[in-house]
């Protein structure tokens, strides 16, 4: 069975690209908790803070990461506030986001500001993420994956919140507006998903979402602290 673990920067240093002291001390729980976990292989962003991060799991595990560009952080800015100020798709208040009522997969476009720029954005991740997949023979059809020969792999990817908030409502088939404005993906956490197969085909199930349990202060963290 294939799984694919989406782990976010440790605690960063943006200004910097790399990440904080803070960081490193979550980065080495992490190493530390995935020492015996089965990875295969790793693939990472190229910015600083996803590399600092990765290399703690790396060193732990003997194992060296392949760099993927288009693994970076997206560009999720769609305009400024009164403060001229970046508004970011992903940090737009579900308050705000719901305001005209629920959101579908077929009208969410439509319904929120950052809408016109993220379909652009998405759909160049998406048909990256989809092309390596069919590099294992995992071809998507519709909602679902063709898969030629049954897949046992277990893939880490370093990279960041806004990269695996944009990245699960096109393998979860959830409106990408309730992702970003419910589901919390915190620094050094693991989004785990497996790819259940039947009859040559696969869907994507969540197995772990915003797993911070290697990191001392996991509930500050799920707190917003």
């Amino acid at each position: 069975m294939l799984h694919l673990m989406f782990v976010r920067h440790a605690d960063p240093d943006y200004k910097n690209d790399t990440i904080t002291e803070r960081g490193h001390a979550q980065a080495r729980s992490l190493g530390e908790a995935l020492a015996t976990a089965r990875i295969d292989t790793m693939y990472c962003s190229p910015l600083g803070r996803a590399q600092a991060t990765m290399r703690y799991v790396a060193e732990r595990k003997g194992m060296t990461a392949t760099t993927f560009e288009w693994l970076r952080e997206l560009d999720g800015c769609y305009g400024k506030n009164e403060a001229g100020e970046g508004l970011w798709a992903w940090n737009q208040h579900g308050v705000a986001a719901f305001a005209d009522g629920a959101v579908s997969i077929e009208n969410w476009k439509a319904r929120v500001p950052y809408g016109e720029k993220m379909t652009a954005v998405s759909a160049v991740q998406y048909k990256a993420f989809d092309d390596f997949l069919a590099t294992r023979g995992i071809v998507r059809d519709g909602v679902r994956y063709r898969i030629g020969e049954p897949v046992d792999e277990h893939i880490a990817f370093f990279c960041h919140e806004g990269f695996i908030k944009t990245l699960l409502p096109h393998l979860l088939q959830i409106p990408l507006p309730v992702v970003y404005a419910q589901l919390t993906i915190n620094p050094s956490s693991r989004t785990t998903l497996v790819l259940d197969e039947k009859d040559g085909y696969g869907v994507f199930h969540a197995k772990t979402i915003n797993d911070c349990s290697h990191y001392h202060d996991c509930e500050q963290l799920n707190r917003g602290k």
